[in-house]
C-alpha cells in the first residue's frame, strides 16, 4: 500500500492522513521541500531612502499576497521581497493586526509557487512541523524541524510553542504541519531559553484582508512617522524572531509605539474629519489616536457628531477582535464600553458610515472611567439613520435578487445587498447563493461568531456556500456579495436556505470546480460536459464512470477527482468499493458530521490497489464519495464504483500493480 496526504481541498479535503492501520503501515508522503521553497519569500524592511533597514520572511498565499509578521516591518517606510531566486519586487501592505502580529502584503505578477493555509484548530501538542525561513537574512530557503511543545492563549492570540530552531531573520516564516499546510506565522523567541520559539496560529488570520480595521491598521503600517523610545519587554523576553539588520536583541512582537495622537481617560477632545484624512477602501475618512489604560479597568469610549454618523473601531493588545460599533451610544453616536484586559497601547479610529458618501466634519470623543449603557439594535434610537432594516429570509425559502450600482460597497468595492435571518436552534441549516451575472461571495455576521463567516466558491460550480450549525438562534444577517475581480459586478442572483447540511468545497478543490465550470458554460456544447456533470449512487447501486482530465484537479498533488453524492441515513452502515485497471484506486467520503481522519478513506483495502471503505454515517443528510487515485500524477481512465450495505472484509495484500 502506498501511503499520501490528501491536499487542502475544501469541498475534497480531509484533516488527517490516510488511515495507519497495523496490517497495513504506511508512511506520510514528504513536504515537496523544493517546491515550497520557491513559495518562501525574505521581506526587507526600507527607510525613506530605500535603504535596507532589516529584512524577515515571509510567503506567499495566493497570487498577489504574501504574509509577514507585522513587526518584520515596524519604523519602516517602504518593503521589498526577494524571491528564491533572487528576483526582487517592491511590496505594499495589503493588511494588518499588529495585535496578533501578523501582515499581508501586496506585490505583483505570478508566484512561482503558493502555500496552502491549514488548520491549526486541529494541532496537537507532539505533532512534528517544519519551517523554511531565512535566519540572518543571508541564508533564505533554510529547513528546520521540530514539534509543537504547547498551545497557549496570550494577550487573546492563540500562539504555538514550537521547538525548531528559530533565528533572527526568521519572522514571518510559515510553520507547516505533516501536508506542507501553513498552520504558523513565526512571531517570536525566547533568547535566554532553549528551542523556545512561538508562532501565530493561522485559524483567525485568514481573511485578514476582508477586515476593515486590519486594512486600515496596515495603511498605517508603513508610513514616515515619529517614533518613540519602546515601551520595554513586558514578556519576560519573549521578543521577535525578525529584524536580521536589527542591534541584536530580541524585538517585542508588538511593535513600538508610534506617535499617534495621545487621549487619556477622563479626557474629551474635539477634532476634525477631513478630506485630507486616510480613507478606507469603502471611501470613508478615518483619524488614529492612541490611549493605554490599567489592566482589566473599565472605562467608556464615546464619539458624537453633529455633522456625520460616525463609526467607532478600537484595536489592540489582549483584544481578540476589533470592536465596531456604529450607534451604540445616545441618538446617533458610537460607543464602546468594557474592560480593558490590558495596558495597551489601544488604538481608537474616528470613522465615519458609507452612506452618505465620504462624510467630514466636527466630531467630538472622549473616554470616561466606569461602564455606561451601550443600545442594541432593538433600542437603537439613531432617527438619522440612513441604513434600511436587512430583508428576512426564512429557512426553507428561496428569494431571488438583483445587485445594482446604487446597492452599498463592500471595502473592496465590491456591492452588496443584507438579509436576516433566524437560524434553528442546534439544527445545522444550507445557506446557498447563486447567480450566472456575477461570482458569487456570501458572508455571514452575527454577534456570537468571533469572525465573519466567508465563503467564495463552496457550492456548486461557483456559487457560494455556508453549511453549519449556529451557536444560538441570531439573529444573523447575511450579505450577497461579489469576487472584487471583475470590479463591481452586478446581476441577479438566488438566495436560499435550507435545513440540513450539504458539502461545502473549499481551498484548490473549489478553484478548480469553479473554473471547470465556468469553462464548459462558455465553451457552449450542451452534452454532459465532464466539468459540469452531477454524478449520483444509492445504496445497493453499481455505476460506471470515467476520471478525466476535466474532474477536479488537486493541486497539492496532482491527481484527479470526482464527486458522487449519495443520501446516508444516521447509523446506517455501508461498504463503497472502488476498482479501476487503469489507475491505483482512492476515495474517500465527506459530508454532514464527518471531520476528517483515518476512518472514512481508502487507498487499497479491495485487493489488488482496489479500494474498499466501510463506514457508518454519524448523520442524516447527502454525503459525497470522492473517486480518486494513488502513486501517478494525473492518473485518468475508467472505473467501477458500488455501494453496498454493511459490512465487507478488507484486504491485507499489498499493492503490487506495475504501471508501465
Amino acid at each position: 500500500m502506498r501511503g499520501r496526504i490528501l491536499a487542502p481541498l475544501a469541498a475534497l479535503v480531509l484533516a488527517f492522513p490516510p488511515a495507519l492501520r497495523s496490517q497495513q503501515p504506511t508512511r506520510p508522503a514528504p513536504i515537496n521541500i523544493p517546491l515550497a521553497r520557491k513559495a518562501v519569500v525574505t521581506i526587507q524592511a526600507l527607510d525613506p531612502s530605500g535603504q535596507l533597514m532589516a529584512s524577515g520572511t515571509g510567503f506567499f498565499v495566493t497570487e498577489g499576497y504574501v504574509v509577514t509578521a507585522a513587526h518584520v516591518l515596524e519604523d519602516a517606510a517602504g518593503c521589498r521581497i526577494e524571491m528564491s531566486d533572487g528576483q526582487q519586487q517592491r511590496c505594499a501592505v495589503a493588511a494588518a493586526d499588529t495585535a496578533k502580529d501578523v501582515a499581508m502584503l501586496t506585490v505583483s505578477g505570478s508566484p512561482p509557487s503558493t502555500l496552502h493555509w491549514g488548520s491549526s484548530e486541529s494541532m496537537k501538542d507532539g505533532d512534528e512541523v517544519t519551517v523554511i525561513s531565512n535566519p540572518l537574512g543571508q541564508l533564505p530557503g533554510t529547513v528546520s524541524r521540530g514539534i509543537i511543545s504547547a498551545s497557549r492563549v496570550v494577550r487573546g492570540t492563540k500562539l504555538l510553542q514550537i521547538s525548531a530552531a528559530i533565528s533572527h531573520g526568521s519572522s514571518g516564516a510559515p510553520v507547516l504541519n505533516a501536508r506542507g499546510q501553513v498552520i504558523g506565522i513565526v512571531r517570536s523567541t525566547i533568547e535566554a531559553g532553549q528551542s523556545l520559539n512561538f508562532a501565530t496560529a493561522t485559524d483567525a488570520i485568514r481573511n485578514l484582508n476582508n477586515d476593515q480595521v486590519a486594512v486600515a491598521d496596515g495603511q498605517a503600517l508603513l508610513t514616515r512617522k515619529n517614533i518613540v523610545a519602546s515601551a520595554g519587554n513586558s514578556e519576560g523576553g519573549v521578543g521577535g524572531a525578525g529584524g536580521a539588520g536589527g542591534a541584536g536583541g530580541a524585538r517585542g512582537s508588538m511593535g513600538t509605539p508610534v506617535s499617534l495622537p495621545q487621549i487619556s481617560i477622563g479626557q474629551t477632545i474635539t477634532g476634525n474629519l477631513s478630506g485630507s484624512d486616510s480613507l478606507y477602501p469603502d471611501t470613508t475618512y478615518y483619524k488614529m489616536y492612541q490611549f493605554t489604560t490599567t489592566p482589566n479597568q473599565e472605562i467608556t469610549i464615546d464619539l458624537s457628531s453633529s455633522d456625520f454618523d460616525p463609526v467607532l473601531i478600537v484595536r489592540g493588545e489582549g483584544l481578540a477582535q476589533s470592536l465596531v460599533d456604529d450607534d451604540g451610544g445616545p441618538g446617533c453616536a458610537a460607543r464602546v464600553s468594557q474592560a480593558f484586559p490590558a495596558r495597551g497601547p489601544y488604538r481608537i479610529l474616528v470613522n465615519t458610515t458609507t452612506s452618505p458618501h465620504r462624510q467630514t466634519g466636527r466630531f467630538t470623543l472622549a473616554i470616561s472611567q466606569g461602564i455606561q449603557h451601550v443600545q442594541g439594535r432593538s433600542e437603537n434610537d439613531c432617527g438619522g439613520s440612513q441604513t434600511a432594516p436587512a430583508t428576512s429570509i426564512r429557512v426553507g425559502e428561496t428569494i431571488n435578487g438583483t445587485l445594482t450600482s446604487s446597492d452599498s460597497l463592500y471595502p473592496d468595492n465590491s456591492y452588496f445587498k443584507f438579509y436576516q435571518f433566524t437560524a434553528p436552534a442546534g439544527q445545522p441549516v444550507t445557506i446557498d447563493l447563486a447567480s450566472d451575472d456575477f461570482d458569487p461571495v456570501l458572508i455571514i455576521r452575527g454577534s456570537d461568531l468571533d469572525n465573519s463567516i466567508i465563503n467564495d466558491d463552496g457550492g456548486p460550480g461557483c456559487y457560494a456556500r455556508v453549511s453549519r450549525t449556529f451557536p444560538s438562534t441570531g439573529p444573523y444577517r447575511i450579505l450577497v456579495n461579489t469576487t472584487n475581480t471583475p470590479e463591481r459586478q452586478t446581476g441577479r442572483f438566488s438566495l436560499s436556505i435550507t435545513e440540513g447540511s450539504k458539502p461545502v468545497q473549499e481551498g484548490s478543490a473549489a478553484t478548480a470546480d469553479c473554473q471547470t465550470t465556468s469553462a464548459a458554460s462558455t465553451s457552449g456544447g450542451g452534452g454532459a460536459g465532464a466539468g459540469s456533470a452531477t454524478h449520483s449512487i444509492t445504496v445497493g447501486q453499481t455505476q460506471q464512470g470515467s476520471l478525466t482530465r476535466n474532474d477536479v484537479l488537486l493541486e497539492h498533488d496532482t491527481t484527479f477527482a470526482q464527486p458522487w453524492t449519495i443520501q446516508g441515513r444516521a447509523g446506517q452502515t455501508i461498504t463503497i468499493d472502488l476498482e479501476s485497471d487503469a489507475f491505483d484506486s482512492y476515495l474517500f467520503l465527506r459530508g454532514p458530521g464527518i471531520e476528517g481522519g483515518r476512518d472514512f478513506q481508502d487507498d487499497d483495502s479491495g485487493g489488488n490497489c482496489h479500494a474498499r471503505l466501510t463506514a457508518t454515517f454519524p448523520q442524516n443528510g447527502e454525503y459525497e464519495i470522492v473517486v480518486n487515485t494513488a502513486g501517478e500524477h494525473y492518473a485518468t481512465g475508467a472505473f467501477t464504483l458500488s455501494v453496498t450495505s454493511g459490512s465487507k472484509p478488507k484486504s491485507v495484500a499489498q499493492c503490487r500493480r506495475n504501471h508501465q
